[in-house]
């Protein structure tokens, strides 16, 4: 029987360097996949602060795999590999890790999650919190800030409504009805910049480079009306806020 398990990791990277906790956590999910059912990767913006080191963003990254009691020891050690052979060798990373099902609390997650995005946290009360909710929490160099980041983007995405999905996606249509656009592999819902949805018939302009958000638990494209009333994706400027 397989289970909602949900992975994150953070400050795996340095500036200049040519991995970025993204690409690895993409590589992660990748080797997950082979045996195992794997959703998108989520991104979720943390606290820019001056007072905490991070390269260029301070974001973390998430996934969702199904899979069964057994396999989550392989799927750690899949990740404590790669992290550990890949890492940059300033980077401070972290790894969080549970199945939804062992959570006492969500709500502690969230909010914790929540908190990361706005004041400064410590690694202290990342692991704290951790050991009350069940979940694995690992610094992988001394002190690493990066359980910070790890845990908080387990609560973020369990919020459901926070970050974009990791990736940009071109198409080369010039507009596509919000039926065909639902029917990719990386959009599950398409709604106006109110959050209303759209009548399935609804002809969406393509500009450029799609980038879903995470909301209500879905790879959701955003869009508005351009000058002429006709619909148009927002871009990645003007999705700066998620």
């Amino acid at each position: 029987m397989c289970f909602e398990f949900l992975l994150c990791i953070d400050d795996t990277d340095e500036l200049g360097g040519e991995i970025s906790t993204g690409s690895l956590a993409q590589e992660i999910a990748l080797k997950i996949s082979s045996f195992a059912k794997v959703s998108f990767i989520t991104r979720h913006q943390l606290l820019l602060d001056p007072r905490i080191n991070y390269t260029s963003h301070n974001s973390s990254m998430c996934l969702v795999a199904k899979i069964s009691k057994e396999q989550k020891q392989k799927v750690l050690d899949i990740t404590l590999e790669l992290l550990t052979n890949k890492c940059a060798k300033s980077a401070e990373p972290g790894i969080a890790a549970v199945f939804k099902d062992d959570i006492k609390d969500t709500k502690e997650l969230i909010n914790f999650g929540k908190n990361a995005k706005n004041m400064l946290l410590a690694t202290k009360q990342a692991f704290e919190t951790a050991r009350e909710q069940n979940v694995f929490l690992k610094a992988l160099t001394p002190n690493a800030n990066g359980v910070i980041g790890a845990l908080a983007g387990i609560g973020l995405r369990l919020s459901g409504d926070d970050g974009k999905i990791r990736g940009k996606f071109k198409l080369n249509e010039p507009k596509l009805s919000v039926a065909k656009l639902i029917e990719l592999p990386f959009i599950e819902a398409v709604l106006d910049e109110n959050f209303k949805e759209l009548a399935k018939d609804e002809m969406i302009n393509l500009d450029g480079t799609l980038k879903p958000i995470f909301w209500h638990h879905k790879a959701t494209l955003l869009v508005q009306k351009d000058k002429n009333g006709k619909f148009r994706n927002l871009n990645i400027k003007e999705l700066r806020e998620f």
